[in-house]
């Protein structure tokens, strides 16, 4: 077992003493689970953003687009719209 780790497990699980270290540890912990829930918060939600946006622009964007390799090909600003 490497010292760090020996370190840590001997004063997290030390007697629970009112002393520095385990105040630290205690709001070291609780900083950590609060990160880790917010980012999997985060992430969950822009998850479900993704699939509402896949849903609305699929019709706009598809995966599949079929495009001449060479040969004629009409440019966008050659389309004039006259209403």
């Amino acid at each position: 077992m490497n010292l760090p780790l020996k370190i840590a497990r001997r004063y997290l699980f030390a007697k629970k003493s009112t002393n520095a270290i385990n105040i630290i540890t205690g709001v070291s912990v609780l900083g950590i689970a609060i990160q880790v829930a917010a980012f999997t918060l985060v992430l969950s939600v822009f998850n479900g953003f993704e699939d509402l946006l896949l849903s609305l622009f699929s019709n706009f964007n598809p995966e599949v687009k079929v495009e001449p390799a060479k040969g004629k090909m009409m440019e966008i600003d050659s389309i004039t719209c006259k209403n």
